[in-house]
């Protein structure tokens, strides 16, 4: 016999395979599973024999594919199939390899899968497919990777009735993203499963407490599903209502974690399974061992204990730090920088006697996470200090902030300018990673000595506000302190005036307008005047190019090596018809009005002078907040970027990686290790791509730990919310009210500057953070929306220079609200409201 029914198999893996194999064990366990049979591996061995394939010949695929099946073969599975399709409608045809679905090596996605198979002539094709499948390159590679020296395959095929599914997805009973042994996730969309396991669709994302208690929703954007039809499966859209809903509910997340509980219980270590949803009825569709990687206490590295999260980190109060790094960091940012950030957060704390201490940072899968660390000298005798320390510094603190950037910071950046430009051999590199570390050291040494300073005036003046006016709202008392000139505004304001240039001569307007997104340079170079006016640009770009879309990391791209992002903000410019002179004078106006409003509010005469004696000083170092992120965050991860770039050449010609960008996916000791001994992270590098894009996705946990009433105040004050407000309803979020004025529009959710193209005039920008880069957002906005930010962030500084609202520190903006929704923002009191 060549088949055998999933109750009656025998539980042998080289006879059905690895997928079979896991469904005939959860049939027998009772659980779920859709009924069907196996072709076992004889039948494929018995297919070859006869028609006397040789599985080393070079077109092995076609011969297969050729061959004619055994009369006596076909018998057997046409008469399994035949019974099977009098209680399914169709079937699934789908292989399983020996070596598939074992501990340590997931075969997932290496074969091929064919959904509803309904006549036998199409069964009888997709069993040949299966079997040619063994012998794709790809698969031959991992083959020979998990069983060295084989020179035989053994293939089963898994035929199992299909189940129409509303509804599908997966399940980890670990968390493989968080390594979190206490969560389970679970991904689920519309319709057939594939949608979902082949990354086809953004799906829903649950993670569950293992009891079932606690469940966090992440609402993904469900964009097609896959469903039968006539001649196998067809793709189409969701409709509106349903992206906007979650497709599971509680009764069936609850369900779905019983019947992982019993999988995992039963193989008694982690598993991940795929699931179907039919009528409510849940189905069991695949079972496997999770063979990702499981992170253990003794999992990370010496060499990296210094910056990542340990499991016994996580029983501390860790909290996460999306405010200034909201999205994932990459592997070698994290290894040279994270260290140094906060030593040299903690020599700045010290000299200044900042009494709240510094924050501790460590990362946990991508992701910024804080610990604050107090000084045990008595907070009281450490503000008295710090208030006479704060007192010499007010009234020269803008001039301070440039003493330090172009007396202690610029040389550093010369240096690094002429070790790039010379050869780069072993040592170098190795002498220059570790010169790199000390650098940023003493880099944020000083940019620390800059911002505590700086926000020691901010809380100052918002003290004095609060007690003289009564109003617990501080967005008026920012608004006081916009239309002041800096960095950002600055290089908008030359931007601008290219464009002007631009509508001044018709040819570049023929180019501009014509020109496809990411053409632009390249047309440009085709004509004279194009040619000019890229001279332009690199003028400007030698000055203000050392910035990239992505803050607070090294892997995208800046200014100064790709030129398109300029041009592209230019194009806005000349489209929106945006006139920056008018718009920043109007922005000073506004400045003065707000300030006249506040003071004529003010009736104590001593609340008044000491208001305007503080408002003197905090908008004098109004500039600060935007001018060193420019100098400083932008302006020397762009510089190092360069640099490492430098690095990556001399370990391509070693053949140590592929490409140049891949050095962002590697950590600082397997660069030293790799330069001691030469040796390939080429794979090590595809697995942490695909880790950084799965990073993207997920919903990070807020914090680690239990956190004391008088931590979470401690970290709620200086941080932001650690969740989103619990005043929250189905059609109305709070946050802060960072910049005035009420608009409404529709929404337009944003993660990075390449999706620029699909923001329109008037849309609400809803995102985690912005970026100064993010010039073209704010020329067209209507409001802006964020996860996260405060006060004194850039989302609220360039909102309140562009006088649009702003409500920010949401939480849950980019996870509620979906494109084309209409919603009403108000800045005044940092509410959004969704409109029916």
């Amino acid at each position: 016999m060549f088949t055998a029914r999933f109750n009656h198999a025998t539980e042998c893996n080289e006879m059905v395979g690895g997928k079979a194999l896991n469904l005939i064990k959860m049939s027998k366990l009772g659980m779920p599973v859709p009924d069907g049979f196996v072709i076992t591996s004889e039948a494929f061995s018995h297919f070859l024999e006869k028609n006397q394939l040789d599985i080393k010949s070079e077109s092995i695929q076609t011969e297969v594919m050729e061959a004619v099946i055994p009369d006596d073969l076909v018998r057997d599975v046409l008469t399994a199939f035949q019974e099977l399709r009098k209680r399914y409608p169709a079937v699934a045809v789908r292989s399983s390899s020996g070596a598939e679905d074992l501990e340590g090596a997931s075969f997932a996605g290496q074969y091929e899968t064919y959904l509803n198979v309904k006549t036998e002539e199409d069964f009888l094709g997709k069993v040949k497919s299966c079997w040619a499948s063994c012998f794709e390159n790809r698969v031959q590679q991992y083959t020979e990777n998990i069983f060295e020296g084989s020179d035989s395959i053994s293939m089963g095929i898994v035929v199992q009735g299909q189940i129409y599914s509303d509804i599908s997805g997966v399940i980890f009973s670990q968390d493989p993203v968080t390594y979190n042994p206490e969560c389970i996730l679970i991904n689920a969309s519309y319709g057939l499963g594939e949608a979902v396991v082949s990354g086809l669709v953004t799906p829903d994302t649950y993670l569950v407490s293992r009891d079932g208690t606690k469940i966090e929703r992440t609402k993904g954007s469900k964009e097609m599903k896959i469903i039968s039809d006539s001649s196998g499966t067809m793709e189409v859209a969701t409709n509106r209502t349903e992206r906007n809903a979650y497709c599971l509910s509680d009764k069936l997340i609850h369900t779905l974690i019983e019947m992982t509980l019993k999988v995992e219980n039963y193989y008694n270590h982690p598993v991940d399974l795929e699931f179907g949803i039919h009528d409510q009825q849940v189905y069991l569709l695949q079972a496997r061992p999770i063979t990702t990687e499981v992170k253990k206490k003794e999992s990370v590295p010496e060499a990296r204990k210094g910056y990542l999260l340990e499991r016994k980190d996580e029983d501390e109060f860790w909290f996460l730090l999306d405010t200034f790094f909201p999205n994932p960091i990459s592997p070698l940012f994290t290894s040279i920088v994270t260290q140094p950030f906060y030593e040299g957060m903690a020599m700045a704390v010290d000299a200044l006697k900042e009494p709240t201490g510094y924050t501790n940072m460590k990362a946990q899968n991508g992701y910024y996470y804080g610990k604050q660390t107090f000084f045990e000298t008595d907070p009281n005798q450490l503000l008295a200090e710090q208030e006479k320390l704060m007192e010499e510094m007010y009234p020269q603190m803008r001039d301070r902030m440039y003493e330090i950037i172009f007396d202690k910071l610029i040389p550093i950046y010369r240096y690094l300018d002429g070790e790039r430009a010379q050869a780069f051999t072993v040592d170098k590199v190795k002498k220059g990673l570790v010169e790199l570390e000390a650098f940023y050291k003493d880099v944020y040494f000083w940019h620390f000595m800059i911002v505590f300073p700086s926000n020691h005036i901010n809380r100052k003046l918002e003290s004095i506000y609060q007690k003289a006016t009564g109003d617990a709202h501080l967005h008026e008392l920012y608004q006081s302190l916009a239309g002041v000139m800096n960095k950002s505004l600055e290089s908008d304001r030359l931007l601008w005036e290219l464009s002007l240039k631009v509508k001044a001569e018709p040819s570049l307007m023929k180019v501009f307008m014509e020109s496809e997104e990411g053409s632009l340079l390249q047309n440009l170079n085709t004509i004279g005047r194009g040619k000019d006016f890229l001279n332009r640009v690199e003028s400007f770009v030698s000055v203000y190019g050392y910035r990239s879309t992505k803050s607070h990391d090294f892997i995208e791209d800046t200014w100064i090596e790709n030129h398109e992002h300029v041009l592209q903000i230019i194009k806005n410019f000349v489209l929106n018809d945006h006139d920056f002179d008018k718009e920043f004078e109007s922005a000073v106006t506004a400045r003065k009005q707000m300030y006249q409003k506040i003071i004529n509010g003010i009736k104590d005469p001593n609340d008044l002078e000491a208001f305007e004696e503080q408002y003197k000083l905090a908008l004098d170092a109004a500039v600060i907040t935007d001018d060193h992120h420019f100098y400083i965050d932008a302006m020397f991860d762009a510089k190092a970027r360069l640099y490492l770039l430098k690095v990556s050449e001399l370990l391509v010609q070693q053949q140590v990686l592929d490409d140049k960008e891949d050095i962002w996916f590697v950590y600082k000791d397997e660069i030293l290790a790799a330069l001691d001994e030469p040796h390939s992270l080429m794979e090590v590098v595809k697995e942490r791509k695909k880790q950084y894009e799965i990073q993207g996705k997920i919903k990070a946990p807020s914090y680690f730990g239990k956190p004391s009433e008088e931590e979470r105040n401690f970290v709620e004050m200086v941080f932001g919310s650690l969740e989103e407000d619990k005043e929250n309803t189905g059609n109305v979020m709070k946050g802060i009210a960072a910049s005035g004025g009420i608009s409404e529009g529709p929404v337009r959710v944003i993660s990075s500057m390449q999706e620029a193209s699909k923001f329109q005039k008037g849309d609400i920008l809803v995102c985690k953070n912005t970026t100064p880069v993010w010039t073209t957002f704010f020329q067209d906005a209507e409001a802006i929306v964020t996860d996260t930010g405060g006060m004194l962030s850039h989302s609220a500084i360039i909102a309140r220079e562009y006088q649009i609202p702003a409500v920010l520190g949401t939480k849950v903006g980019t996870e509620r609200l979906q494109d084309g929704e209409w919603v009403i923002v108000d800045g005044n009191t940092g509410t959004v409201t969704r409109i029916e």
